[in-house]
């Protein structure tokens, strides 16, 4: 029974001490010098702090980043990611509700984290690597942990302003990683491209597979990003047979054309979390890759990065919406009406999720804690616990789950029409010169804002969406960008945009 992430890694170094684990254009780190840099940095965190502690990590995205992370879970902490280029105010406000015990920099960020850290310990992660093993010090550590231990916590918008962190145990990933090994049969060839920022939940399905499966994992530029023949180069150069990426990453890809003149030959897989995936764009990818396997997936970051998945498995039309497909093992997905009673299939409910994937809660935040992680109302004999995600989703006829779109985004328009902003956002993004885009709601005004890229006149599109939508849905205005704002996680930053063209 595995109950500790690091027994992943001590069984790859085993195997495979040469393979590379993690990997960047600057920096290669094989398995056993994984394990050498945790246990190394991990005495020097334990001789330093409790376990149990947290530890925030202000690192630039690299592979010696993630030995960071280990170290502090080697010390028997949890680790807490930070965006090195996030506002030193919001650092301040995580700190607050974070308190943590030692912070772990790069030498690049010593000075900003040392500043944000406001006399908690720091040090440089190279000096922490100069340490001595303690092997009586960690072999008491871990024969003290439990698997309900945290091994980390990720900072997510929060809606009064302040940062959640959000908890996740050992013993969440643990069932993450084996249901993504056994699901996907991965072992040792895999090699994943990685897109997901690392205080992103996205990033865990690439670190934790590639821990338990002795796998290898490239930390892919964000200059890849921007220039797409870069990107497939990129993959194609490194053998990657893998990526999870966001779907805002696939559609630019895909806008680019650049799938039409070049297949990255190597690529076997792509799966995809995070919003919704337009079928227009993902049947571009499909074409380029007939061979290759697609899966859309879906979650929030409070269940462990992902809680129901779908292989796609059949064709689509550009304007039908894919569907979010099944529980993942050992999950339950129950989809509840305003009376919290299931609905039938067919009709639209809140996705709740029970099951060990769920979050320990927000961190030092009991209150915000107590609205989203409820009793399961269907079970009256004892306390269940159950996370309510706000989104809206049901059971089409064939037994699939379908997203509907958030409880936020479903609008009463004109006095009497209830819709839901994704129902159009799925016709707006079927439309072929449409690059992509989202729908806002102006109350104030009982408006429908279309923003969108692309090289559609108004007209043009209004007309383009007459023909897929009834005249109530249709929106009231159209904001042209030549570039949608994007959030640290690369989506669309709607905030923004209702900063933009919704007045307060």
């Amino acid at each position: 029974m595995t109950t500790n992430v690091l027994e992943y890694l001590d069984a790859s170094a085993a195997k495979y001490p040469d393979k590379p684990a993690f990997c960047d254009e600057r920096e290669t780190i094989t398995f056993a010098l994984l394990r050498s840099m945790t246990r190394r940095a991990g005495s020097y965190l334990a001789a330093r702090v409790p376990p149990r502690s947290p530890v925030a990590v202000f690192m630039d995205k690299t592979p010696s980043c993630v030995a960071a992370f280990f170290a502090a879970v080697r010390a028997g902490c949890f680790y807490v990611p930070l965006d090195t280029a996030m506002p030193p105010a919001r650092i301040r406000l995580i700190f607050d509700t974070l308190r943590p015990a030692f912070v772990l920099c790069d030498g690049k960020n010593a000075a900003a984290a040392r500043e944000a850290a406001e006399g908690v310990p720091c040090a440089d992660f190279r000096d922490a690597l100069a340490a001595d093993e303690d092997d009586g010090a960690l072999s008491a550590i871990a024969a003290a942990h439990i698997d309900a231990d945290l091994l980390y916590v990720l900072f997510t918008s929060g809606s009064t302003g302040v940062p959640k962190g959000v908890t996740i145990s050992h013993r969440s990933v643990i069932d993450w990683a084996d249901w993504l090994a056994r699901t996907f049969s991965m072992d040792e060839s895999f090699v994943f491209g990685n897109q997901a920022p690392f205080v992103f939940d996205n990033s865990t399905l690439d670190i934790y597979s590639t821990l338990k499966n002795a796998a290898t994992c490239w930390l892919i530029p964000k200059k890849c990003f921007s220039f797409h023949k870069t990107m497939l180069r990129f993959l194609d150069g490194h053998g990657i047979n893998t990526i999870f990426f966001v779907p805002s990453a696939l559609i630019a890809i895909a806008n680019s054309g650049i799938l039409e003149r070049a297949q990255p030959a190597s690529l076997k897989r792509v799966y995809f979390c995070g919003e919704v995936m337009p079928n227009r764009q993902l049947n571009q990818w499909r074409r380029a890759l007939p061979d290759a396997e697609f899966c859309n997936m879906y979650g929030p970051t409070e269940i462990t990065d992902v809680c129901a998945y779908y292989v796609v498995d059949r064709d689509f039309d550009d304007d039908e919406p894919l569907p979010i497909g099944y529980p993942c093992r050992n999950t339950r997905i129950l989809l509840l009406g305003e009376d919290d009673r299931p609905v039938p299939p067919g009709e639209t409910g809140e996705l709740c999720v029970l099951g060990t994937c769920l979050s320990m809660g927000y961190y030092n935040n009991p209150d915000q804690t107590a609205r989203a992680f409820t009793r399961n109302p269907l079970n009256t004999a004892f306390d269940e616990r159950m996370y309510r995600t706000g989104d809206l989703a049901y059971i089409n006829d064939r037994g699939e789950l379908m997203f509907r779109g958030r409880r936020d985004f479903q609008i009463k328009h004109r006095g009497c029409y209830r819709i839901e902003l994704g129902e159009i956002e799925t016709a707006l993004l079927a439309t072929p010169s449409v690059q992509n885009g989202c729908c806002l709601f102006d109350e104030a005004r009982d408006e429908i804002v279309c923003v969108y890229t692309g090289a559609e006149d108004d007209t043009a599109l209004a007309a383009a969406l007459r023909e897929r939508l009834p005249s109530y849905m249709l929106p009231d205005r159209y904001e042209r960008l030549d570039r949608l704002p994007m959030t640290v996680n690369d989506k669309i930053d709607r905030v923004a945009l209702k900063k933009q063209f919704i007045p307060a």
